[in-house]
């Protein structure tokens, strides 16, 4: 679902707001030895297939998660063997070309801004956000970050814009829903299941 790289000439065309890392912005400073995406990917694979069973026995106790976007727009989202830092990840595209750069990220639900920060060798601008019991979702790739670290978000807080910044090919948001410290398949609203690997199609009905 990754799109071929765009052409430098078209990319700061269609960039309309700051740069992918601002002029005095910090890098992740846990990233310093290795990037955060690939910290993810180091997870045990016993401590993730415990986790990922054990949120499998227990669907309800999952909270409401929300497509990212905004209302009455159609994404297609997909994996692939070997997604870092999880085949549980998706590559969200909206449109053909460049139609998807820049467009609006919204939350999936509300919660606390635990990370906002700059991945280089991996996410790129990145937002991680706490959604209580353990729960977590990624928003990565951004053009810009509207959120710092410590910020509360509502149900629908746009917190950034989908971009092709860290290590990617094209322009797309990467998703993931984190249990635990660990990305597990993606369940929107009460019962929309992401489709491994996919294409599938994706939109937003509430909390628009």
């Amino acid at each position: 679902m990754i799109r071929p790289a765009l052409g430098a000439a078209i990319a700061l065309a269609a960039l309309t707001l700051t740069p992918a890392m601002p002029a005095g912005a910090l890098p992740d400073p846990a990233s310093a030895q290795q990037s955060y995406m690939a910290q993810r990917a180091a997870v045990p694979e016993a401590k993730a297939a415990a986790v990922r069973t054990a949120v499998d026995m227990a669907p309800l106790a999952r909270p409401t998660l929300r497509v990212p976007f905004r209302c009455n727009e159609t994404w297609s989202g997909a994996s692939r063997s070997g997604h870092s830092p999880s085949y549980y990840a998706i590559d969200f595209n909206y449109g053909s070309g460049t139609a998807d750069l820049g467009k609006p990220v919204k939350t999936s639900a509300s919660g606390t801004v635990m990370r906002s920060a700059y991945d280089a060798g991996g996410y790129g601008n990145y937002i991680e956000i706490a959604h209580g019991d353990g729960w977590r979702t990624l928003y990565a790739h951004l053009q810009s970050r509207a959120v710092g670290v410590g910020a509360t978000v509502t149900d629908s807080t746009q917190i950034g814009r989908v971009g092709d910044t860290g290590n990617v090919t094209g322009p797309h948001l990467h998703y993931e829903q984190i249990k635990d410290g660990v990305v597990v398949a993606a369940l929107f609203g009460a019962s929309t299941w992401a489709v491994y690997p996919g294409p599938s199609s994706y939109s937003r009905g509430y909390d628009c």
